[in-house]
């Protein structure tokens, strides 16, 4: 990261001091993790996704190496997410993203509120290349998955791209059940013309993961451009009824 760029980031903090993304309460030195307020710590706490990785047999993953969340997708966290999508409050991305790196990735929590959490060091290779949101549906979608996206590739040192798109109009996800999920996404994400993502690993990030269709439809996207895996990660998850069988990826969209 730049001087400019630290610098900006440092101004950032002052002028728009660090509040609680579940309660809008300002961040003193008495914040957990340094990302919430004393008093929704425990309410987190208690939602916090154990273990953060989702298990495959209970979603629709047909592309990817794996998903992890750092909540369930329930009381103040499903609020906290809402009010960044659909309340023009687009800033608490920046503390959710602080809380992936935080409760999946392990990242030391920031030495003061408003700075970055420090993430592990580990020699070698890099977990990842590449950090790819989920895009936008349409003008009117959300854009909570690029800003999380964002602000995590900056934490953990990944570059951040948005190499995905829609490719036709779908129905909302939420009026849908599981089946309908898959069918409405597959084939509705593709890569834009030109994206080669030949031997990368991508960490795909998405707000909320309920079946896992549409993560599973944008992993295959990466995947037709060359990445050689795609694991999905959220700030939260929808807890599944119950296990189901892994479903295979369409025949006319065969992987690399």
């Amino acid at each position: 990261m730049s001087r400019a760029a630290r610098a900006a980031e440092r101004l950032a903090g002052w002028l728009w001091p660090r509040r609680c993304p579940l309660c809008g309460a300002l961040l003193g030195p008495d914040t957990a993790d340094r990302l919430l307020c004393p008093r929704c710590a425990p309410a987190a706490a208690a939602l916090a996704q154990t273990p953060p990785r989702l298990p495959e047999g209970a979603y629709a993953f047909y592309a990817l190496s794996g998903a992890a969340a750092a909540f369930r997708y329930e009381g103040p966290v499903r609020r906290a997410i809402l009010r960044c999508k659909g309340r023009g409050e687009p800033w608490y991305a920046r503390e959710l993203a602080d809380l992936i790196a935080v409760r999946v990735y392990g990242a030391a929590p920031a030495p003061r509120p408003g700075g970055r959490p420090q993430p592990e060091t580990i020699a070698g290779l890099p977990a990842y290349h590449l950090v790819v949101p989920v895009p936008p549906r349409g003008r009117g979608g959300s854009r909570l998955p690029v800003r999380l996206a964002r602000r995590l590739g900056r934490v953990l040192g990944v570059p951040a791209a948005s190499p995905l798109r829609t490719t036709r109009p779908m129905r909302p996800q939420k009026t849908l059940d599981r089946a309908a999920r898959l069918e409405n996404t597959r084939g509705a994400y593709a890569c834009r013309p030109g994206t080669d993502l030949s031997g990368m690993r991508v960490l795909l990030v998405d707000d909320v993961i309920t079946t896992g269709a549409t993560v599973s439809a944008c992993a295959l996207a990466l995947l037709q451009a060359g990445a050689v895996s795609v694991f999905a990660v959220s700030v939260a998850a929808d807890p599944p009824p119950s296990p189901q069988p892994r479903p295979a990826p369409p025949a006319q969209e065969k992987l690399p």
